[in-house]
């Protein structure tokens, strides 16, 4: 019986244990010009201008086990300004689009709107996602910090990480022999009950 019981353990082990998952960013905004890392906008004018690039990843490999989950850079997105710096118009869109190659092929995108003002010093910037979890094959991405505030070029040069969970989801398959086993284990205990009654 101690023996059964250690084997089921180290199977459900193995069960939450899970492939690596390998995947690359790259964002889009306004809903213009393609999915692109790096990839650029500004705002303002004479003079006065308030970029951001964000700088994507690249077949960024990472693992989940053993606890089925794992926290992640989805990315990085630097400010720069110029002058006193500009304010973000109103509506910019920001689409962050997550492509994986493992443990298999897809992509999902994350969406939302930049706001705020940002100057050499000071930042009321921020993106507030609208989709703040995608599910490829899987495998799920949930951004961590919403909204994200985006620092100033005076901070950490200007660079903000967008943190995402990722969680590995176990194979059904898997999850019906777990099930099995623990119904086996479960008729088990209940014939040596009966048996020492």
């Amino acid at each position: 019986m101690t023996a059964l019981v250690a084997g089921l353990m180290v199977f459900a082990a193995a069960g939450v244990k899970a492939d690596p998952v390998t995947f690359s960013t790259t964002v889009q905004f306004n809903g213009a010009g393609g999915f692109s890392s790096p990839n650029a906008i500004v705002f303002g004018g004479m003079g006065n201008q308030l970029s951001l690039t964000f700088t994507g990843v690249t077949n960024s490999t990472v693992d989940t086990s053993p606890a089925g989950f794992t926290f992640a850079s989805l990315g990085e997105i630097q400010s720069a300004t110029t002058g006193t710096g500009a304010t973000i118009t109103p509506g910019t869109t920001f689409q962050l689009r997550v492509t994986q190659t493992v443990p298999s092929a897809g992509s999902g995108d994350f969406s939302g709107t930049l706001s705020g003002t940002i100057s050499q010093n000071s930042s009321t910037g921020q993106i507030t996602f609208t989709v703040t979890h995608i599910d490829i094959n899987g495998v799920q991405y949930d951004i961590q910090n919403n909204p994200l505030a985006l620092v100033p070029p005076s901070t950490n040069n200007g660079v903000t990480t967008i943190q995402a969970r990722i969680t590995t989801v176990p194979e059904p398959a898997s999850m019906l022999l777990l099930g099995t086993g623990l119904a086996g284990l479960a008729g088990a205990v209940r014939r040596k009950l009966r048996a020492r009654n």
